[in-house]
């Protein structure tokens, strides 16, 4: 009996002890020792290898997800870029559509400068200022018939741009008496002809008298 009693005793001594050895580790050194006894020595290989695996498999479906989505939206940007040439192509159809082909670049006669007036659809829209002649079909809104410049088409309509005037009177190329500010208004007229519609030729027998 007293054996058994000091067995009991011994074994109860070694489990406080245990007990007491595992109370004063670190939760990291207790976490290290509960996986040394649960995979023994070689805990941290298999630690190691199951990160390895996981960093692995994470860049596999990461990727798998970016190529679906990629090639979803590489599909919609076609199918988007794809409208826009429609688009654009339908835009440029509008803006050309039924135009005349482009005046042929040559001087012009004053008369054979008025056959351009607008009145003719088939023909294209010539301005002439300070006695350059412009092809203005593109803006035949503007100039051709019914529209409200269309009384500059077919002449050299200097005087009437310098004084921002449609009155009949002024529906010429004299120029000889523009004060220095109607000429400035002149110029910037000419300016815009030139970045924006083709140049054609000059006025052969015009009456333009400036500079």
């Amino acid at each position: 009996t007293t054996s058994s009693s000091s067995s009991s005793s011994s074994s109860s001594s070694s489990y406080h002890q245990a007990l007491a050895k595992m109370m004063s580790l670190s939760l990291s050194d207790r976490v290290s020792e509960w996986l040394d006894s649960a995979f023994g020595d070689n805990y941290r290989g298999v630690m190691i290898a199951m990160l390895v695996g996981y960093v692995v498999a994470a860049l596999v479906v990461y990727r798998g997800w970016g190529i679906s989505h990629g090639a979803a939206g590489a599909k919609k940007g076609g199918r988007a870029r794809g409208g826009a040439k429609v688009t654009a192509a339908a835009e440029e159809e509008e803006d050309t559509g039924g135009f005349p082909a482009p005046m042929p670049k040559g001087d012009l006669t004053v008369a054979e400068l008025n056959k351009f007036d607008g009145s003719d659809a088939s023909l294209p829209v010539l301005v002439a200022a300070k006695g350059r002649i412009y092809d203005m079909t593109l803006g035949r809104d503007f100039y051709g018939q019914g529209g409200p410049y269309n009384s500059f088409a077919g002449i050299d309509c200097s005087r009437a741009l310098a004084k921002v005037s449609l009155e009949e009177k002024n529906l010429n190329a004299d120029v000889s008496d523009l004060y220095a500010s109607e000429r400035d208004v002149l110029n910037d007229w000419v300016a815009k002809f030139e970045s924006k519609y083709p140049f054609v030729g000059n006025v052969v027998d015009g009456t333009y008298n400036g500079k």
